[in-house]
């Protein structure tokens, strides 16, 4: 080392010295200041940095995370008759304090009978429809061009067709290909009654698995759907499988209220095998639940049951920003049932179709649609006008497979 870095290092040194011994009996120099403040400084860095590192390392080693999910294992039959392995309940999932959220409530009066309606009817195995093509309206003269209908035949119900359209518009925006066709939606129970007889002559036992018996298919409910793909030929068959661009559909249904119903996985759940083809409207809040936790209507009913009210309901949080609360009500047999609704939001009230209704309201979202009565729903069906077609020969595509 050469004398003048030597010369160097020792002026550093004493510099350091110098700077570090602080006489607190005297006035403090800049210097003695500067140095005072450096050191603190340094001090608390060290310290907060310890903290955080031990405070990391202790939930590593519990493996808990503030955040994440937590699933409730649970043994019990369900209501819905089916036995359900397990149901989310979110450890930071905000639960509300329903005098704060839902700040005014009144008394909403339904009959028994009204379990039966409603876009979150329950229809499976355990569970038949009880209605039948009320409120279905053809889709080729109300549907947009972006999509294809097997038939004349096919129908959903009319208050939905604003939802299926916008999908497919959307799909559509997104990729060009309008050769989705929607094979079949609404059945009757006579229609299903025929299907299940011919599939039980080819499949026996295992018909059942694929095709619900007549009364219990939820197409009967005018609310699912199954798709499609139009071949370029002109002819049509179960070809849909949700890959590729279709992907798309399949993923992003639940913005528009619809749910994948037969998820791959849950078939001792639904008592169906998988179905990418199957589609069931619940609604936007309930459909975001659902896909974004990977439960089935089942899970989601029951969820409801167990562990939600008026005082306690579940928030959902959708997407841009939007917010709901839903919450079950048990139904009163054999008499009319008061259920608490909020003054200050706009809400819907559906059955469950077997126990009980389920309220859903909007917390953030004004697109929501609002509860009507009764008379207003009457009054719609009486004033509605079936459509005149114009060709039904240029939309016969009925050599269509259908399943459940």
């Amino acid at each position: 080392m050469n004398s003048n870095v030597k010369m160097k290092l020792n002026s550093f040194l004493k510099f350091l010295r110098e700077a570090f011994i602080v006489d607190f009996s005297k006035p403090l120099s800049i210097k003695n200041q500067f140095m005072v403040m450096f050191v603190t400084l340094f001090v608390s860095t060290i310290l907060f940095a310890v903290v955080c590192v031990v405070n990391n390392s202790l939930i590593g080693v519990s493996g808990v995370s503030p955040a994440a999910p937590a699933l409730q294992e649970t043994s019990a039959e369900a209501s819905t008759g089916t036995a359900i392995v397990s149901s989310p309940q979110e450890s930071s999932q905000k639960v509300i304090d329903s005098t704060t959220l839902l700040q005014k409530m009144t008394t909403l009066q339904k009959s028994y009978d009204e379990i039966y309606n409603g876009d979150l009817i329950l229809v499976n195995k355990d569970h038949d429809c009880h209605h039948d093509g009320e409120n279905v309206v053809s889709l080729l003269n109300v549907k947009t061009n972006t999509y294809i209908v097997a038939d004349v035949s096919v129908s959903v119900d009319r208050s939905i067709v604003d939802n299926v359209n916008e999908m497919f518009d959307d799909f559509y925006a997104l990729y060009g290909e309008s050769d989705v066709m929607i094979a079949c939606g609404y059945r009757s129970s006579e229609l299903q009654s025929a299907l299940y007889d011919a599939e039980a002559e080819q499949k026996g036992d295992d018909a059942s698995s694929w095709v619900a018996p007549p009364g219990y298919s939820e197409h009967q409910t005018s609310y699912a759907f199954d798709l499609d793909l139009l071949i370029e030929d002109g002819t049509s068959g179960i070809d849909y499988d949700g890959e590729g661009i279709y992907a798309w559909i399949n993923e992003n249904c639940y913005q528009y209220g619809f749910i994948l119903r037969y998820l791959k996985g849950k078939e001792t759940i639904t008592g169906y095998e998988h179905e990418p083809w199957h589609f069931r409207y619940v609604g936007i809040p309930a459909a975001t639940y659902m896909m974004k936790h990977g439960i089935t209507l089942e899970e989601y009913i029951q969820m409801l049951e167990k562990n939600y009210s008026a005082e306690n309901p579940l928030v959902i949080e959708g997407d841009d920003d939007k917010v709901w609360c839903t919450y079950y009500v048990k139904a009163d047999e054999g008499s009319d049932t008061d259920i608490p609704v909020p003054k200050n939001y706009r809400y819907t009230v559906s059955g469950d179709n077997f126990s009980g209704f389920i309220v859903t309201a909007a917390i953030n979202d004004d697109s929501f649609s609002v509860e009507s009565s009764q008379e207003e729903e009457s009054e719609e069906r009486d004033s509605y006008e079936e459509p005149v077609y114009d060709d039904e020969s240029d939309y016969d595509y009925d050599d269509y497979d259908t399943e459940e």
